[in-house]
């Protein structure tokens, strides 16, 4: 073979040469770059996130007022610093990119956890008992429900590897103190890479120190507070009576959450309590009985006549008008 007939093979080959080395850096890159999207994709959204967010059922200048609970499923044998760290972070993003809710801080350092049913979920009934007296609109429950290890095979052939991560799932549930149901119920993952030695390290050393989980958190707290904003956002503020003599009521919220004097409001009856087959139990809202005038308001109470007199009681609702 001459080496002109050669030429068109050597020629060919080059195309071939670029699709070998294009196909080993897309094995190899591939899961790099599937990460560093992800991560950019949430950035990108996070900060158009906090532009785009309206709010409109809780009224224009009224708040609801939220209680935080952190909890987790696998405590380490140390005090966990994960509700610490859950009702601190995110009472910051509220106020800072959340502004139509109100914290309250004390719920937290009190109730360290929920009360449960005998299966283990959640009783937003018994929360609903809890809060509706302190003014409470929503328990906010942030759960640390998995963090682990993880080992995972990259590239193909002679360029095998292994990617060593820590992986963090939090699940956020936000129930309502006006029902006892959920209005909000999802669950954010994300993962961190670390180098062999450090994965070796810490899988000898038994339970996850919070220091490496609490980066994984921070790039997860954005995203769950902006679903928390828009969930908040959807729901129309109620007030909770705790008191009611002579044409008027006493309602558990005040000038914290935006109500002045001169705010008329809709009142509604108590409702009735509804049971499910699995035992969960919810409160059916009232039928509207009358209005009321706020006549009287301190930062946490209310005090409003009612039209007609004899209408709202305790354990009834009210709504702006």
């Amino acid at each position: 073979m001459t080496a002109k007939e050669m030429r068109p093979c050597q020629w060919n080959s080059a195309p071939g040469a670029v699709l070998v080395l294009w196909l080993v850096m897309c094995f190899f890159g591939c899961t790099t770059i599937k990460d560093t999207a992800r991560g950019t994709v949430r950035t990108v959204s996070d900060t158009s996130r906090k532009v785009t967010t309206v709010f409109t059922a809780a009224g224009a200048d009224i708040r609801h007022q939220i209680a935080l609970i952190g909890i987790e499923n696998q405590p380490a044998a140390h005090t966990s610093a994960f509700p610490a760290f859950f009702q601190k972070s995110l009472t910051v993003f509220l106020k800072s990119d959340c502004p139509k809710s109100v914290v309250d801080v004390t719920v937290g350092e009190i109730l360290k956890s929920p009360p449960r049913l005998a299966s283990g979920q959640i009783d937003g009934y018994a929360l609903a008992i809890i809060g509706r007296p302190r003014g409470l609109n929503f328990f906010v429950i942030g759960t640390l429900s998995d963090t682990r290890l993880m080992e995972e095979k990259t590239g193909f052939w002679l360029w095998k590897d292994t990617r060593y991560k820590i992986r963090a799932v939090l699940r956020l549930e936000v129930f309502d103190s006006a029902t006892g149901t959920k209005a909000l119920d999802e669950t954010f993952s994300e993962e961190a890479v670390i180098d062999e030695l450090r994965y070796q390290q810490l899988q000898e050393g038994g339970p996850l120190p919070f220091g490496e989980i609490e980066p994984i958190l921070n790039r997860l707290l954005p995203e769950a507070g902006y679903k928390l904003c828009v969930a908040l956002g959807q729901q129309p503020w109620q007030g909770f009576i705790v008191g009611a003599e002579e044409g008027r009521i006493t309602i558990s919220s005040g000038s914290a959450v935006g109500l002045s004097v001169g705010r008329t409001l809709d009142v509604y009856g108590s409702g009735r309590l509804v049971e499910s087959r699995e035992g969960l139990r919810f409160l059916r809202a009232g039928d509207r009985t009358g209005e009321a005038r706020i006549v009287a308001v301190s930062s946490d109470k209310a005090e409003a006549e009612v039209n007609p007199p004899a209408t709202g009681g305790p354990g009834g609702t009210v709504r702006l008008k």
